[in-house]
């Protein structure tokens, strides 16, 4: 047999001696070796597997209905119906996707696209919803993700800590066990809220919020003189510039308000740079009603965060008080209290804050 020497095949003529083969091989063998001559099959190692799914009923992996158990390849998409499915990674780690969820698995992450995971055995396993990652700092973490209304993604630890990183990478909270946060990225993410106390490391100004445990320095007109105070501070983050050790990123203050110290009532009217936006009496008191809130205490914080929206301590709803809301890396995080924020909503959100879909 003579290969072709005109066309896409055109190439030195061959033969392929008969002799060669075993007797009994077929025409398509021949034709296999035909191909193999012309480079036309590609040789690709097979896809491995990544692990196991299963689940007590059916469930759905790239659109096709399965019951019982399956084998998980890269990137398989996995969808519940009324029963939940247990995820176990070849590299040992464990995670549960909720009844009515969905997410893509990967062997180092998934993707959060519907409904709920916990994560119950990390070993290097993160999960990704809505631009933000959720990164465990130990292998021991274990958590639960979960999307609520059109833009919101609820997170509570209760073992180890976890990191959560915005869309660029970064640090947006950390967050340790019995802490409970509601996320919501920002449309307009220029925007930095904190609120903390101020204090002074190697000759900077830095200042860890309360709600989110992130540490930044900040940098603004007449700071100095609020060292050692509780101060809820509105800036812009500087991504150019490199922060003092042990903070994640500098913040540029535009203005701030002195909150509630220790036990104390916060001054009225105590604003600075032109003023915190709705500032005045009506923030000093919602400040000191949220004294020793953040996330340790998201309950009695929470109870004042509403106050403070509602006597609009601050531009578009948002309170500057402890345990109302943070912006930190164009995310809103506040603390949660029985699965939602606090404060009922954040920034932007729509209405059905609760639905989790």
């Amino acid at each position: 047999m003579r290969l072709p020497n005109s066309g896409r095949f055109a190439r030195k003529s061959a033969r392929i001696p008969y002799h060669f083969l075993p007797r009994h091989q077929s025409a398509t063998a021949l034709l296999a070796v035909f191909l193999l001559m012309l480079g036309d099959i590609p040789v690709t190692a097979a896809n491995p597997s990544i692990g196991t799914v299963a689940a007590n009923g059916a469930f759905r992996m790239n659109n096709i209905a399965v019951r019982g158990n399956a084998t998980l390849f890269e990137g398989s998409i996995v969808e519940t119906g009324g029963a939940p499915s247990w995820v176990e990674l070849t590299s040992g780690a464990k995670l549960t996707l909720g009844a009515d969820s969905k997410g893509q698995i990967f062997g180092d992450h998934m993707v959060l696209v519907k409904g709920q995971g916990d994560i119950a055995k990390t070993l290097g396993l993160r999960l990704q919803a809505r631009g933000l990652t959720i990164q465990p700092e130990t292998s021991d973490s274990t958590g639960r993700v979960q999307l609520a209304g059109t833009n919101k993604i609820q997170v509570a630890v209760s073992k180890g800590s976890f990191r959560v990183l915005n869309a660029n990478g970064l640090l947006v909270a950390k967050m340790i066990p019995g802490t409970s946060l509601a996320f919501e990225p920002q449309a307009v993410s220029t925007m930095t809220r904190m609120a903390g106390r101020l204090s002074i490391k190697a000759g900077h100004l830095v200042m860890t919020d309360e709600t989110t445990r992130v540490t930044a320095e900040v940098v603004g007109h007449d700071l100095e003189k609020m060292a050692g105070k509780r101060i809820a501070i509105t800036g812009s983050l500087d991504p150019a510039a490199a922060p003092v050790s042990d903070a994640s990123q500098l913040v540029r203050v535009s203005s701030y308000t002195l909150l509630a110290q220790a036990g104390g009532a916060a001054p009225a009217g105590s604003t600075s740079n032109g003023g915190a936006a709705g500032g005045g009496a009506a923030g000093g008191s919602s400040a000191g009603g949220a004294a020793g809130g953040g996330a340790a205490g998201g309950a009695a914080g929470g109870a004042a965060a509403g106050g403070a929206a509602a006597g609009g301590a601050a531009a578009g709803g948002i309170g500057l008080g402890v345990g109302t809301i943070a912006i930190i890396g164009g995310v809103a995080a506040a603390a949660t209290v029985g699965g939602l924020a606090a404060t009922g909503s954040l920034p932007g959100q729509n209405s059905d804050p609760g639905a989790s879909r």
